[in-house]
């Protein structure tokens, strides 16, 4: 279902996205005094903090949200930044402590990685891009209309603010949501002239590539070898429940946060190593930016780390009091940074919006199949993966001062089953409110760990290759090729593994990431929410609305992208009905009742309605049309002005 972008429209969309993500956030890393790969890591997400921070502080000051005042916000925090790191310096706040340097690097080994990061991306913009048939596709799950009709808000509104976007269906007071995402595709939207669907299309293609670069950056802070690291890319882009099961169920934002968290680590160990100002500013620029990417990437972030607090602590390379202690002044900047999130987040929680569990009862076999397996939504394993994690769990001695890995993977392996196997518990329903109880989502969080352990088992499988062939007579007897034996048997690697996972399980993962678009197999002879020829109405609808002007809509078909394709506010912005306004729940009840009903015509005035658009796809496999919006053809204060295959316009004869 796409919308009119040329290739390269769609390939400039892709560019913007990248350079948007890496320059506000790699000033701040280079103005806190970042280098190498940890700012190579902690630049996008440092980019979400930036972006995802000035959107509501601009609407605190009146003022608004633009490629403008968000460059000027971005540069204002990098030279605070870069402020009080010079102030601390001057002032001796700065330990002398050395930051610990794992085995050395060779250039080689540098640019190996590095082009392990940009395979890894590679593959995930071939399994996005074919996955959805088109750069411009409309994506078609429950969420990504929210996220289209919510960046289209803030580019054309210039309101940053964490309730402003949501008034496109929840009006006129808006809901609470974290708009990080949104702020920074505002900017794509805003700079590449794309349309909406070939921006979030865009944000959405290196996901992977973001994921490789995470892991990446935290082996490289531990001091683990550079096939380790080159690895745990390749993995990244392999494995589906790491980047691309989120992407599949249509959760956009939650897909960004899982592979921003591992940078959770980088931080966190980065300031226990030297714990003063500048590592304790990276620190908390850290937890602000998991808190803005997704609110529930904070609380994996603390999940996934906690192994690692708990390993320093048992090898006695820190004191757990003292630790806690010097972590308070960096949790406290990074509330006061965090502030308008954190209350409005609190004021949502104990707001009428529905909290319902999906209370998974699966068999524990099967959650720990799917664990091995690096699989849920597909019905192949990938059984290459498993036998590397495998090898990784039996070679876990051998990760050094990455141990902690291991048990992370046993934590948030445990809190899948938990959630997986035993959903409907009260006290589980309740543990797993961030995650909305949903055993996918946390399915994505235990990949972490689990990637970087069948990463690990591919390194170690490389070093035994590499050591086996270098005692071979025929090796030792020409001086030049032991030096080479690593390179060759890592490339030798790397290709049995392309072979034997059929170009790094592509073919599988689009067939995942497809479900989001309504082109993989589940979606066969299921009606398509969004089709077409709505999309050609909804387009239409663009030149029949007058200003200000609400076009009411069933909340359940296509339409509900109305904002998103043309600029043009329906009544029902989102399929989500919890906590509807009354206006809108009336009219889709009563509208045909016109006529005769002074409170509909009352409603209609309110919302300053002028047409009725109507279309035939359905975010429900059995929808069934609302019952005030059934039968309108031939009604007396109907004119049909535009009708194709798949949907048709009314306007409202007052």
């Amino acid at each position: 279902m796409p919308t009119p972008d040329t290739f390269w429209t769609s390939l400039s969309t892709i560019s913007v996205y990248l350079v948007v993500l890496a320059v506000p956030g790699g000033l701040i890393g280079i103005g806190a005094g970042l280098r190498g790969w940890a700012l190579a890591g902690l630049a996008p997400l440092f980019t979400y903090f930036s972006l995802g921070s000035a959107g509501p502080w601009l609407s605190m000051a009146g003022l608004p949200y633009n490629t403008a005042t968000a460059a000027a916000f971005s540069l204002l925090l990098a030279g605070l930044a870069f402020g009080v790191r010079m102030l601390a310096r001057s002032r001796g706040w700065v330990s002398k402590v050395p930051l610990p340097k794992g085995p050395h690097w060779s250039r080689r080994a540098h640019a190996a990685v590095i082009g392990c990061v940009l395979l890894a991306t590679a593959l995930s913009m071939i399994v996005v891009l074919s996955a959805a048939d088109g750069a411009s596709s409309v994506f078609q799950r429950w969420d990504t209309v929210y996220h289209a009709n919510g960046i289209r808000y803030i580019a054309e509104t210039g309101d940053g603010s964490l309730v402003g976007m949501s008034t496109i269906n929840w009006y006129p007071d808006g809901s609470f949501y974290p708009n990080a995402y949104h702020l920074v595709g505002a900017l794509v939207y805003s700079i590449s002239g794309a349309s909406i669907p070939a921006a979030l299309n865009g944000i959405t293609v290196p996901i992977a590539g973001i994921f490789a670069l995470a892991l990446a950056a935290t082996i490289r802070q531990f001091g683990g070898r550079a096939a380790f690291a080159g690895s745990a890319a390749i993995v990244a882009g392999a494995a589906t429940t790491g980047a691309y099961e989120s992407v599949s169920s249509g959760l956009l934002p939650f897909a960004l946060g899982i592979v921003l968290t591992p940078l959770a680590a980088v931080a966190l160990q980065r300031f226990l190593t030297r714990p003063d100002v500048e590592s304790g500013m990276v620190f908390a620029l850290t937890i602000v930016g998991l808190l803005l990417a997704h609110s529930s990437a904070l609380f994996g972030a603390i999940l996934f780390t906690v192994p690692l607090l708990l390993q320093r602590w048992f090898r006695r390379e820190g004191v757990w009091w003292r630790d806690l202690l010097r972590m308070v002044p960096a949790g406290v900047a990074a509330l006061v940074l965090a502030a308008p999130q954190v209350l409005g987040a609190i004021a949502f929680t104990s707001s009428s919006y529905p909290y319902i569990p999906w209370a998974s009862d699966i068999p524990v076999s099967s959650a720990l199949a799917q664990l091995l397996t690096f699989r849920q939504v597909l019905q192949e394993p990938q059984m290459v993966l498993c036998v590397l994690l495998v090898a990784g769990i039996l070679t876990a001695r051998a990760l050094g001062s990455m141990r902690w890995v291991a048990f992370s993977a046993l934590l948030l392996s445990g809190t899948f089953v938990l959630v997986a196997c035993y959903g409907a518990l009260p006290w589980v329903i309740s543990f797993s409110r961030p995650w909305w109880n949903d055993r996918y989502r946390l399915m994505s969080l235990a990949a972490i760990p689990l990637c970087l352990l069948a990463a690990h088992g591919l390194a170690e499988l490389q070093r035994l290759l590499a050591k086996v062939a270098a005692g071979w007579d025929w090796v030792k007897a020409r001086p030049r090729l032991p030096a080479r034996i690593g390179v060759a048997s890592a490339v030798l690697l790397v290709s049995v593994l392309a072979v034997g996972t059929n170009g790094f399980y592509t073919t599988a993962n689009a067939t995942a990431v497809a479900y989001a678009y309504h082109n993989g197999p589940e979606s066969l002879g299921r009606p398509v929410p969004v089709t077409d020829f709505e999309v050609d109405a909804m387009r239409e609808m663009g030149k029949f609305a007058l200003p200000g002007e609400k076009v009411l809509n069933d909340r359940l078909d296509g339409t509900a992208w109305l904002f998103a394709i043309s600029g043009v506010r329906p009544v029902a912005g989102h399929y989500d009905p919890g906590v509807a306004p009354p206006d809108a729940t009336y009219l889709s009840n009563h509208f045909r009742e016109y006529d005769t009903n002074p409170e509909v015509r009352a409603a209609v005035e309110r919302l300053n309605v002028g047409h009725v658009l109507l279309g035939s796809g359905s975010i429900k496999p059995d929808m069934i049309r609302a019952p005030g919006l059934r039968d309108l053809d031939g009604l007396p204060f109907l004119e049909k002005i535009y009708a194709n295959p798949d949907a048709m316009i009314y306007r409202i004869l007052r």
